[in-house]
């Protein structure tokens, strides 16, 4: 299999005359043009000969405006186009130079409007109000130009006006061939679904509609063009109409041949518009029985009627150019006549199930991407857990404390010595207690000058270092069991982890019928009715497409990658192409449609303590974007460590397909299994970068707000943080969120309701500047300072979403 990326390229190239420069330089340099190049230039040359054709084209009122309009719709092949236009202008001597410049200045005012960035695609991608905006333009400079030249008149005044008004109605006539998601192409390789209304939705069929009637106009236009154009008597209008119609018999029926062969030859002479129009019904009645019928079934009615209407004249007008037409059109129609029989339809159609196949075998084959992540985020979870429990055996000094004051009372209880440290006020191990706390902590054994520290006399201090040692190491072991209990859960809870994994790797690795079937109905819609295509996946989707496709032209198409998208309901990769012999196959996954801007500011609540908040924003493998904000209870170090602790554990937590019920809870369990009591709140922000879908997860969190333009959404949730209960509560708040809207995650030392912060609101629903998330984010966290005196922590996540 050969890489056809090289085929893009050259589509690329055709966008603004790279094919019409890059073939020229090869046939003068002598070099061997690609198939791509002489297609390119196939394509300019033709748009080079419609510019000409139409800004000789008289309309109404002395006024030429087709090629002005023809120059302002085009989307590609601009350059060849306006060169074209200014050449037929010239050609009319002094009364063209006005055509040639203010299609000059149409170019220049799109080049202007677009931006003129043609390397990212959007030279001459401005919308259609926009180019009928420049049409307008540059006709109103051309009606100033004719009044200036020739004075106020009648003559001058209905020019200006036909230049004004006609040139933007004809931009928007032509724009039906280049905005409704049909193409050239899809008549060229196509079916009659381009022609057929059924199943499809109403913004469709309007499409359809819009197509079809501007390409008749078009006939219309090219016809009433070449009027001019007779040699010996022959009218290139007639041949032009002749060959059209029987094309269209061929490829799409008698019926819409009947149409177009009377409309588009309204434009030279009514008279022979009913020939034409029977012309094409008869050939295309025929041409199911053979070629040659339907040449002879066309030719037939077309001199009959001509001769019935005007005579020998009008069977002598015509006779000439449709021969001269039918010779034209027969290579063309013997190839559109030698269609597959149903065994070589069968046999392409088996072969591109095949390569699909194929491809699908590999694909699954590879895919591991839950796993994967689940095996990397296990190992990181390990050292980030074991941090956390690792000394969960030593118990906390409040336990060894308590052992210490039991194991010392039950001693002096039976001391016969009592009543003298009694009467003293001598309490052994009291003051000494957090010394034999931190030995036992450590490991380390107590004796008997360790205990006695607070007396000289002690008579027991051996006994109660002994005893200590002993208390301590069964209160170790029963922590022990009670720990390996709780780890049963915690097995049951990375069980199911893996188990989740591992499920969506299934998911994605099978086939989706449903969007499979969506995908077939759509690539047939558009002409590719013996192609087969396959998705796999729920959510990040991958097409697999195959068919036969000589040149490469076909599976390359943007109508084709918008079709899918547009099924799909994601953007695209630009995908891989390969061949075999004369199959082509692509394959290409979902790919982001949104990125996120960022910014985030802190400040302690004590300066001389370090911050109990802590913040993340970080992206997973699984194009999903995340940000969170955690505040741990209490203050200072203790804080800290745990809310560092949870934003560590969920930014390696997150990187699976596991559910995040699964991971809370876990967290919940490793918060719990901590030398310390302590609990953090978890204000988790999960976006997905393929499908813009937004959910906000709250335990215990301050509001959050969705800014967009001058509206401000609150999001809260009365639940409690992590870790302090056995069970996790938590809330899953799904939000709307579109493009360039802003989303603001706070602290409570920021704002803990939006009642106790008005100057928040205020600042949030200000339109007075369009703040970037870094400044919105820091003049949060200065008014916070400012306004509020709780002595809290305070921390600010401002979030920006933007289209890709």
């Amino acid at each position: 299999m050969n890489d056809l990326k090289e085929q893009m390229k050259s589509e690329k190239e055709k966008g603004t005359g790279g094919g019409l420069l890059s073939g020229l330089r090869s046939l003068i340099g002598g070099e061997r043009s690609t198939s791509g190049e002489r297609r390119a230039l196939a394509q300019d040359l033709i748009f080079f000969a419609i510019g000409l054709l139409f800004a000789r084209c008289h309309v109404v009122f002395g006024a030429r405006p087709l090629g002005l309009g023809y120059v302002a719709v085009l989307p590609s092949g601009v350059l060849p186009a306006a060169i074209g236009v200014v050449t037929g202008a010239l050609t009319l001597g002094k009364e063209g130079i006005i055509y040639a410049l203010v299609s000059v200045i149409a170019v220049f005012l799109r080049v202007i409007i677009s931006g003129g960035k043609e390397g990212e695609g959007r030279l001459f991608g401005e919308n259609l109000l926009l180019r009928m905006s420049s049409a307008t333009i540059a006709g109103f400079v051309g009606a100033v130009y004719e009044i200036l030249l020739s004075g106020f008149s009648y003559t001058s005044i209905l020019f200006g006006l036909a230049m004004v008004l006609l040139s933007p109605l004809v931009t928007f006539a032509f724009s039906g061939l280049f905005s409704t998601g049909f193409s050239t192409e899809q008549l060229l390789y196509a079916t009659g679904n381009i022609f057929s209304l059924s199943k499809k939705r109403d913004k469709e069929k309007y499409n359809a509609i819009f197509f079809q009637v501007s390409a008749l106009l078009t006939l219309f236009l090219l016809t009433l063009s070449l009027g001019e154009f007779e040699i010996l008597g022959i009218s290139a209008a007639y041949i032009f109409v002749s060959f059209v119609t029987l094309l269209v018999a061929r490829r799409f029926g008698a019926l819409r041949a009947l149409a177009v062969g009377f409309f588009s030859s309204l434009g030279i002479c009514g008279v022979f518009s009913v020939s034409f129009a029977l012309a094409g019904l008869g050939a295309g009645a025929l041409f199911s029985l053979g070629l040659g019928y339907g040449l002879i079934g066309g030719f037939a009615a077309l001199s009959a009627w001509s001769a019935y209407s005007a005579g020998l004249t009008g069977f002598l007008s015509t006779l000439p150019e449709f021969l001269i037409a039918a010779s034209l059109a027969f290579p063309i129609l013997k190839w559109l006549s030698a269609e597959r029989s149903g065994e070589d339809t069968a046999g392409v159609e088996q072969s591109a199930a095949e390569m699909v196949g194929t491809m699908a075998l590999t694909y699954r084959s590879r895919y591991s991407a839950g796993l994967d992540a689940l095996e990397a985020a296990l190992s990181d979870l390990g050292t980030v857990m074991l941090g956390r429990t690792e000394t969960r055996l030593a118990l906390s000094e409040s336990e060894y404390t308590a052992i210490i004051s039991d194991v010392a009372r039950r001693a002096c209880r039976s001391c016969p010595e009592l009543s003298l440290c009694e009467a003293q006020g001598i309490d052994p191990c009291n003051k000494n207690a957090p010394m034999l706390a931190a030995l036992l902590r450590e490991g380390s054994t107590p004796t008997a000058a360790d205990v006695n520290t607070d007396t000289e006399f002690c008579h027991r201090a051996e006994s109660i270092a002994k005893e200590l040692c002993e208390a301590a190491a069964e209160a170790e072991r029963e922590s022990f069991r009670r720990c390996d209990g709780e780890c049963a859960e915690e097995y049951g809870l990375i069980s199911k982890l893996i188990g989740e994994a591992r499920a969506l790797d299934d998911a994605e690795r099978s086939l989706n019928a449903a969007l499979s079937e969506k995908l077939t109905e759509a690539i047939e819609n558009i002409g590719y009715r013996d192609w087969v295509i396959k998705a796999f996946g729920e959510r990040r989707s991958h097409v697999i497409l195959a068919g036969e496709d000589k040149s490469g032209d076909r599976i390359t198409s943007p109508a084709l990658r918008a079709a899918i998208e547009e099924r799909a309901g994601v953007k695209m990769t630009s995908g891989e192409f390969f061949r075999r012999e004369s199959m082509a196959l692509m394959e290409c996954d979902a790919t982001r449609s949104y990125t996120v801007e960022c910014a985030t500011a802190t400040a302690p609540g004590d300066r001389t303590e370090p911050s109990g908040d802590s913040v993340t924003v970080f992206e997973t493998s699984g194009d999903y974007f995340y940000a969170l904000l955690s505040d741990g209870m209490g203050r200072g170090k203790v804080a800290e460590r745990t809310s560092g602790f949870v934003c560590r554990f969920l930014t390696r937590a997150l990187d699976f397909g596991a559910s995040r019920d699964t991971v809370l809870h876990l967290l919940n369990r490793a918060l719990r299994k901590g030398r310390e009591e302590c609990s953090a709140t978890v204000d988790l922000f999960e976006f997905d970068l393929l499908t813009g879908e937004a959910t906000f997860i709250k335990s215990g969190s301050a509001p959050s707000f969705v800014k967009r333009g001058g509206s401000i959404f609150r999001i809260r949730s009365q639940t409690a943080p992590i870790g302090l209960m056995s069970t996790i509560d938590t809330e899953r708040i799904k939000v709307e969120v579109k493009a360039d809207d802003l989303i603001i995650m706070l602290s409570d030392g920021v704002s803990q309701s939006a009642d106790d912060t008005p100057w928040l609101l205020e600042l949030l629903s200000s339109q007075r500047k369009r703040y970037t998330p870094r400044e919105l984010a820091d003049l949060i966290l200065k008014e916070a300072i400012k306004n509020n005196d709780s002595g809290d922590d305070m921390s600010v996540i401002v979030l920006k979403i933007s289209a890709i």
